[in-house]
């Protein structure tokens, strides 16, 4: 058994959430850890073959691996094209800029092993003015507090990039594209999207959607970081959605 399902989107973006809905699902086993991580070799949570394939010893249509590191990632897509050129991919984005503080906020709030935030930097606007930095420097990369790309708060959000990398190796027919508006909003939509991606029947998702990994309600932050968010992703949600050929719902 291996994986055939991969639920892809930039952490924070809702990736826990439909996690948990589609493990709902009786054609569908959703793995544990939900992100084993295992194709990315500097950030592995499972870093055994043997142990990361046992993960998906079950017998269902679907089996899925949900580590949000394979989207930004850029070594991961080339090895899941070689090793599962069939796979299915589910894609779940967020607003870029509420997504960048979202994950900032995570970072901060996360405790790393010496009992510290992983996320040291004590304000956004000083993680978002480091980011260049951090990008350039081998150091940062090679002792960093957890997974790199989580340092890397507007990188990480350039979705056009990630899905491009993508699209240049799998057909768009393997892709399914969501939004966590969608996911929040339109619940009954997005589990008939899901089953018709999956053909499978949208009865066994249940009535609800899993609400996990919600956050804390965070001050807004200044108008200083708005304005260099708003310059870095200037014309992102466009470029994403001429991408994928469809308009998602980037409220939220």
């Amino acid at each position: 058994m291996y994986p055939n399902l991969f639920l892809l989107g930039a952490g924070k973006c809702g990736t826990t959430s439909l996690h948990h809905l589609l493990g709902c699902h009786p054609d569908i086993h959703a793995c544990t850890p939900k992100e084993p991580s295992f194709f990315c070799s500097y950030f592995q949570v499972i870093a055994d073959p043997i142990t990361y394939f046992s993960l998906f010893h079950a017998d269902t249509r679907y089996r899925v691996d949900a580590s949000h590191v394979y989207f930004s990632n850029p070594e991961t897509p080339p090895i899941l094209k070689g090793l599962f050129p069939k796979a299915a991919f589910i894609v779940i984005l967020r607003d870029p800029k509420r997504r960048a503080y979202s994950l900032y906020q995570h970072m901060r709030r996360a405790q790393h092993a010496d009992g510290q935030p992983i996320e040291l930097l004590e304000s956004f606007a000083d993680a978002l003015f480091a980011e260049d930095d951090r990008f350039a420097s081998p150091a940062f990369f090679q002792t960093c507090r957890h997974y790199f790309y989580n340092f890397m708060y507007v990188r990480s959000s350039l979705f056009d990039l990630q899905i491009d990398r993508y699209l240049s190796l799998f057909p768009r027919d393997q892709f399914l594209f969501l939004s966590l508006a969608q996911l929040k909003n339109q619940a009954q939509a997005t589990r008939e999207k899901l089953a018709a991606f999956l053909d499978i029947s949208p009865d066994g998702f249940g009535d609800t959607i899993p609400d996990a990994n919600r956050a804390p309600a965070y001050a807004p932050y200044d108008p200083a970081c708005d304005a260099f968010l708003t310059e870095r992703f200037a014309g992102l949600t466009d470029r994403v959605d001429a991408m994928i050929g469809q308009r998602l719902d980037w409220s939220c």
